[in-house]
């Protein structure tokens, strides 16, 4: 019988109590498991702050507060949690004297949380009589690009290796987050335990992936911004897809990859109202489901930046658009988006990399640009659904909706996917383009700012 990934974030870890709660949910498994575990709620944030003061920070005081919070969940001390907790203080130190911190002790550091946490869930499994064993990707070769901060999973590779280790009758728990590349940490990214969830399901041909959360699945938009939301149950893969890679934050934008190659499906569910595991709150696999009003969901981002390069002819110059993103690339700076018109070129980056572009474009010297500016303070707005682009009238309603609540519209941009129609708006205009398209497609009144 093939296993079976179970994925638990920090959300589901933040007191004693949530241990038991997810014991309850893994004893309803009828199969041998691989658990992924996240960082202890709060725990990686505490990691990435005292990094940041790193010269100032009483490295041993931090250490011990660190250490009491793993206190909290279990009846008793052990050694080894101690051991680990302990075990970056050579790092930190180091990264104290030198007065900065390089990006292979950043990673290892902020991984640590991860680390911790499938110790302390083998502990509490293994004294209430669930047998497990920890083993940590270091281990069992879950093997990376090499990429420090946000580091892709190289599938073929740990293929072969996760193969070998993981034994058929045997329950795992093992630390997400983070791969191995030449024995260095290297982290993927925020939330990256769900790619490390799904690609371990990839490369051990699992059966399905659960993974547990504090929120019901996915949405037709984020409740924080639009009232009246609605659960949505099936997605397709390439849905879930666009809706993660476009801002939607409940799953990792890498996590369906890996099991959309092996058609493994993938199942959501909140933890806080979990019934049972026959009842997911959403379900992404091949099949996905079309409804009437195409459109499944609505996601926005406004981690963007526009960076136009103007010039008369610019959009058709050979080779110019090749040339701007190999100065990127050759940076590590990822290209979110491209679109292109006679007169402009249009780049459209993240926040976190502005500074590393403005000094890539200021050496840039390209004769048939003119002026290169920078527009902040917009958002991305996706909508997301199965046929999106093959069905009449889709798009004019979209923008219809959008017209009359008189927000003007940057760009827009549709058949980079066969699924998802976006476009930019001004940030102080996103939330009421958000209610317009939610109420035009799925009813509901707007309501108030928050």
């Amino acid at each position: 019988m093939k296993k079976v990934v179970l994925k638990f974030g920090g959300s589901s870890l933040k007191n004693k109590d949530d241990l038991s709660k997810i014991f309850e949910v893994v004893r309803m498994y009828d199969r041998s498991f691989i658990l992924v575990v996240s960082a202890v709620n709060g725990v990686t944030n505490s990691l990435i702050r005292a990094l940041k003061v790193i010269k100032d920070i009483d490295i041993d005081e931090f250490l011990f507060d660190l250490y009491s919070i793993y206190q909290n969940f279990l009846d008793r001390e052990y050694s080894d949690l101690k051991e680990r907790v302990y075990q970056i203080r050579d790092l930190l130190m180091g990264a104290k004297l030198i007065g900065r911190v390089p990006d292979f002790v950043y990673d290892h550091v902020v991984s640590h949380g991860e680390r911790c946490s499938s110790l302390l869930l083998s502990h509490y499994f293994n004294d209430h009589g669930l047998q497990c064993e920890e083993a940590l990707p270091e281990q069992f070769g879950l093997l990376t690009d090499g990429r420090f901060k946000s580091a892709s999973i190289d599938l073929y590779t740990s293929e072969k290796n996760l193969k070998d280790f993981f034994k058929d009758n045997k329950n795992y728990i093992v630390p997400g987050f983070y791969g191995i590349y030449e024995g260095e940490i290297t982290i993927l990214g925020r939330g990256g335990s769900d790619y490390s969830a799904t690609s371990i399901a990839y490369c051990i041909d699992a059966e399905r992936v659960d993974l547990y959360k504090d929120v019901s699945g996915f949405m037709t938009c984020d409740p924080k911004c639009v009232d009246g939301v609605q659960p949505v149950s099936r997605l397709t893969y390439d849905e879930a897809a666009e809706l993660s890679y476009f801002g939607a934050k409940i799953l990792h934008h890498s996590a369906v990859d890996p099991v959309k190659k092996k058609n493994i499906p993938l199942y959501i569910y909140n933890i806080n109202s979990f019934r049972s595991i026959e009842n997911p709150d959403t379900v992404i696999s091949s099949s996905g489901s079309v409804t009437d009003e195409i459109i499944k969901s609505i996601s926005f981002t406004d981690d963007i930046v526009i960076i136009q390069f103007k010039g008369p002819n610019v959009g058709r110059v050979p080779g110019l658009l090749g040339q701007i993103a190999s100065n990127f690339g050759n940076e590590g700076i990822n290209i979110k988006s491209v679109v292109t018109s006679q007169t402009s070129i249009n780049v459209l980056i993240s926040h976190q990399d502005i500074e590393k572009c403005r000094k890539i474009t200021s050496k840039m010297k390209i004769s048939e640009v003119e002026n290169i500016c920078y527009k902040e303070k917009i958002s991305l707005i996706a909508a997301v659904g199965d046929g999106i682009l093959k069905k009449h009238g889709v798009a004019a309603r979209i923008f219809s909706a959008v017209s009359k609540q008189c927000i003007n519209v940057q760009m827009i941009s549709a058949g980079a996917s066969d699924v998802t129609i976006y476009f930019l708006v001004d940030t102080r205009d996103r939330d009421n383009a958000l209610r317009a398209i939610h109420k035009e497609f799925f009813g509901g009144e707007r309501c108030e700012n928050n």
